[in-house]
């Protein structure tokens, strides 16, 4: 016994020696510090918060505030390793638990430690396989670390070493990510593409399957990512990865024929009936939009935004659905106020992280302007063509006004209860937030009450509030006295109270109407010339 013990101690350079501290340090140590490492990696994995709308992360950020949460793992695994390095220096193993101290001090977001450590691999060992795992580790240390060239540097000495197939297949995935921090997803999706073979079920394979067809759509390359996200559906994987893969592979499918549109619509609808989709409604409605825009249907593909926007709580599928209908009111429909309006609703849901958003937010506030200008042109336009008119046909112009605006009061409230009727969820804070659409809304400024609206505003800033009244345009006459509209006459308050009956109220709204415009028709040169200059400054 005397003598075994004296074999094992550490100045021993024998075979019994060798054995011993080979045993004990691969079992006793090197075994619970690699399970540590294990464990470690499933916990930063479960700090995945995946956004299958964007492109998903290979790995996840690492920072200190999620080191945190597995701090007592990764000091155990530098316990355990440095014990294993300590007390059997002779061993086999010494170098695996360098490596293992290496990945502990990189999850814990110890960068420069964890560099030294992996250098010092690289150098002492004297198993290729071993170094190169090191210096691909190296790899995603200087990534996080956002030190490019030298992650760069590293990348080009290992693409002139030769891999064993595990290391291969790291080195892929590592050079992927390094290419996806960077945003360069024509290098990310070739080296996950070259990993695809050497992949395999604990690699996740459907996820990373899903995020390479991902890239390919989002490169264009609709053939590939209908190939790879078909795969994707072959490995079984989580209902949400499979749900997404299904949506995006309508989107790149091939369609040869009205045959395939019908086909692609009707899975659609058999997404939106499966009551295991209830959460993802919002998800359909808006890809069903995207997919209704590229068939240059753009009735259905607003209809289908719409409902997207109101059939779930997911700010950014809002803040999307939103953006896209504003982009169609601007590029199709030149409908200038109402993208304006859309714009205003996508910016107030779309993450500060969303993609292109100071682009979004720079064509915000050039329709904000433009719209301010072509609404002056367009108030100032018509009222000019309307004081040049006589008194009856003003009069008979008037009717016709009123006659469209009650027209398109009653095929709003006939909106309003058809939407209500649909099965469709809406949430307050969406409802308040999405802008009319005034589909009555002409070339000629008085049918549109909106332009009304801001046009009596403008007015009153310019010429003060005035009263009611035969041949209020005479210049003695021009004063302050507030006018109908923000002092309501006593017969004004009797239909407000219900007094009158709905003949009356509708002729009193008339007249209303027809007040407030000729209050601010332009008669005499002096306010003539000053809605030219309006115009012209316009």
């Amino acid at each position: 016994m005397l003598i075994l013990v004296a074999g094992c101690s550490l100045q021993q350079n024998t075979i019994t020696s060798h054995i011993y501290h080979n045993l004990t340090a691969h079992y006793n140590t090197y075994f619970y510090a690699k399970e540590g490492i294990a464990e470690t990696e499933k916990a930063i994995l479960k700090s995945l918060d995946d956004d299958p709308n964007k492109i998903l992360l290979l790995y996840p950020r690492l920072d200190t505030v999620i080191a945190k949460s597995y701090k007592k793992n990764t000091d155990e695994v530098i316990k355990m390793a440095s014990k294993s390095i300590q007390f059997h220096p002779n061993s086999r193993w010494v170098n695996h638990n360098y490596l293992m101290v290496g990945l502990a001090r990189l999850y814990s977001c110890d960068y420069q430690n964890a560099i030294l450590t992996f250098k010092y691999v690289n150098t002492k060992s004297q198993i290729p396989s071993l170094r190169h795992a090191a210096l691909i580790n190296l790899v995603r240390t200087f990534t996080e670390m956002r030190d490019y060239d030298r992650a760069e540097e590293a990348i080009r000495f290992l693409e002139k070493e030769k891999l064993n197939r595990y290391n291969q297949k790291k080195f892929y995935i590592e050079q992927a990510n390094y290419y996806q921090v960077r945003g360069d997803y024509n290098h990310m999706v070739y080296n996950l593409s070259k990993a695809d073979t050497l992949l395999t079920r604990k690699d996740r394979k459907g996820r990373i399957y899903f995020i390479v067809g991902q890239v390919y759509q989002k490169l264009g390359f609709n053939s590939e990512a209908y190939g790879f996200y078909k795969k994707c559906l072959a490995t079984n994987p989580v209902y949400e990865i499979d749900f997404y893969a299904r949506l995006n592979m309508a989107q790149v499918a091939n369609l040869a024929s009205a045959k395939d549109i019908k086909l692609i619509r009707t899975q659609f609808e058999k997404l939106l009936k499966d009551a295991k989709n209830a959460d993802f409604k919002d998800k359909i409605y808006f890809e069903l939009g995207e997919f209704e825009k590229k068939q240059s249907n753009i009735s259905n593909a607003l209809k289908d935004y719409r409902l997207a926007a109101h059939a779930g709580k997911n700010k950014r599928i809002q803040g999307m659905s939103f953006l896209r209908i504003g982009q169609i009111n601007f590029d199709s429909l030149k409908k200038y106020k109402l993208a304006k309006s859309y714009y205003d609703s996508a910016i107030g849901s779309l993450p500060k992280d969303f993609e292109n958003i100071d682009l979004i937010k720079k064509r915000q506030n050039i329709l904000g302007e433009f719209v301010k200008h072509t609404e002056t042109i367009a108030l100032n336009d018509s009222l000019l063509a309307l004081s040049e008119l006589d008194t009856a046909t003003l009069r008979h112009r008037f009717d016709s006004l009123a006659k469209q605006d009650q027209k398109a009061l009653v095929s709003k409230k006939k909106k309003r209860k058809i939407s209500s009727d649909d099965d469709v969820p809406v949430t307050t804070n969406v409802a308040s937030s999405v802008p009319a659409d005034d589909d009555n809304a002409g070339t000629w400024y008085f049918s549109n009450r909106d332009l009304v609206a801001t046009g009596q505003t403008e007015f009153q800033r310019i010429w003060g509030s005035i009263t009611l009244e035969d041949n209020w345009r005479r210049s003695s006459k021009i004063s302050t006295i507030a006018d109908a509209s923000s002092q309501p006459s006593v017969e004004e308050k009797k239909v407000s109270d219900n007094q009158k009956n709905k003949t009356e109220q509708k002729k009193e709204k008339k007249e209303d109407l027809v007040a407030k415009i000729k209050a601010q028709l332009p008669y005499s040169p002096e306010q003539k010339k000053q809605a030219a200059d309006q115009i012209e400054n316009a």
